[in-house]
């Protein structure tokens, strides 16, 4: 009811501000951005079960099937003493937070802007360009967040946890997911086909996944292809994943302390280059 009311009283308020002369005065911007957020909250909670199953399952169905059915051959230990699905067990969390925010900023962007026409709708408000895609940024990361919580809890429960510091989960989950977000807002500023993304997700997200600490340990491979791995991006998120969920003394490299600062500039990078990006291409 006072909703509402509210809402009746919006247009005589403003109608006042016009008879005294001064216009309308738009919301400050951080709260424009939250409209963004909550519009997107709104939306996704209504279908939350349907939209997160993927997001949470398929990670755990892996660790299911390649952390414990083939963990259960596999008797040598990992990165001083890990058994096999907890040395699994940070590449399963970055992994649902990279797809969590891949698929949300690439498809679900793609829709929004090419079939929906949403974004065209909240031009029409006082929203702009940069306030429409902060808050999908800002979207993207609480997803990540979420989902990365859920699947860390779970992980918890299998008992591959091993560090109070796990608690940061929701923390890397967030960080990862606005990286990798600002990365698909780059790649969706160039597509005009949704069937595009296939390139996508196939030739440039599953190597970066696989090749990058997730089912074994890149610094035993050859120098060469070492170095390699380790210039991936989602090696540093592996690596800062395993220092919250096994601890330091299970990292891969002496230099692990430094993934945490490269994720954060991953993530202030790649994020603003993405809102750049679809600025540019959200013709007001």
């Amino acid at each position: 009811m006072s909703e509402e009311l509210s809402d009746a009283a919006a247009p005589a308020a403003i109608a006042a501000q016009e008879e005294a002369g001064a216009a309308p005065r738009a919301p400050a911007g951080f709260k424009r951005v939250y409209a963004v957020w909550f519009r997107h909250f709104r939306v996704y909670s209504n279908f939350f079960f349907a939209n997160a199953t993927p997001a949470i399952f398929e990670p755990l169905f892996l660790m299911l099937a390649v952390g414990l059915g083939v963990g259960n051959y596999i008797k040598q230990t990992f990165n001083g003493g890990l058994d096999y699905a907890s040395f699994m067990a940070p590449g399963i969390l970055a992994m649902t937070s990279l797809y969590t925010a891949a698929f949300e900023a690439s498809y679900g962007t793609f829709i929004r802007y090419m079939y929906q026409k949403t974004y065209h709708g909240m031009l029409a408000t006082p929203l702009t360009r940069r306030d429409i895609f902060l808050g999908e940024l800002l979207w993207c990361g609480t997803k990540g967040m979420l989902f990365s919580s859920l699947v860390g809890l779970v992980l918890f429960l299998f008992g591959k946890v091993h560090s109070p510091a796990a608690v940061l989960i929701p923390a890397v989950g967030f960080v990862t997911s606005v990286a990798f977000a600002g990365l698909s807002f780059f790649v969706t500023s160039f597509v005009n086909s949704i069937n595009h993304f296939q390139y996508y997700f196939t030739v440039v997200l599953t190597p970066l996944t696989f090749f990058s600490g997730l089912m074994f340990p890149v610094q035993e491979l050859p120098a060469n292809l070492a170095y390699i791995a380790y210039a991936l991006p989602m090696f540093h998120v592996i690596e800062t994943f395993r220092l919250v969920v096994s601890g330091p003394e299970h990292s891969s490299v002496p230099w692990a302390w430094a993934c945490p600062f490269v994720l954060v500039g991953m993530a202030v990078t790649l994020g603003y280059i993405g809102v750049r990006r679809m600025e540019g291409k959200l013709k007001p």
